[in-house]
């Protein structure tokens, strides 16, 4: 199979990837919604054989640090990774019976001939990962997106389930499978 060269991805870059919930709706503020959310995470990348180093799952967005190879730039993974957790959420709304969550889901669509449920925002923000320093700061960023004052979900990085800062801040264990971005460091 031969792969077609993408403009729009090197195979030996990291992206920081975000994604954010339709209106910033606090959609995965439930701990079996962000599971889900983690779940579609490893599964996508697994997948589409993107390397995912780093990853935060809050109430309303996402930020991901990923290797993408030449067949999968970061526009793809996001579309899948998008996908695939909607799905999941929606799923999981359905099988509770939750016409609250879905209502709300319901009443961020814009076209609803084309929609049913509205989860994520149109787009995201990608950026490549250019310097060590800009890596270690997002990194950084990440790991302590849930100690902001706005959220002030845990005391300390690593008590936050739903990253990886207990990989790289704590006792080493992962939530999932994930990269070790100190190996890129040296």
């Amino acid at each position: 199979m031969t792969t077609r060269w993408r403009p729009d991805v090197d195979p030996d870059h990291l992206y920081f990837v975000t994604t954010t919930a339709a209106e910033h709706t606090h959609v995965f503020h439930r701990d079996i919604v962000k599971r889900q959310v983690v779940d579609a995470l490893y599964f996508v990348s697994l997948m589409n054989h993107v390397k995912l180093y780093a990853f935060v799952v809050m109430p309303n967005h996402v930020h991901a640090i990923i290797q993408c190879p030449l067949d999968c730039p970061p526009a793809d993974w996001a579309r899948a990774f998008k996908t695939s957790s909607a799905q999941l959420v929606v799923r999981h709304y359905q099988v509770q019976e939750n016409q609250k969550a879905l209502g709300l889901l319901a009443s961020l669509v814009a076209r609803p001939d084309k929609q049913v449920y509205k989860v994520w925002e149109d787009g995201y923000l990608s950026k490549g990962v250019a310097t060590a320093e800009f890596l270690s700061q997002k990194l950084m960023y990440i790991h302590n997106n849930p100690l902001q004052p706005a959220w002030r979900l845990v005391d300390a990085p690593e008590e936050y389930a739903w990253s990886t800062a207990r990989f790289y801040l704590g006792d080493g264990r992962r939530i999932i499978p994930t990269q070790d971005v100190r190996e890129l460091l040296g």
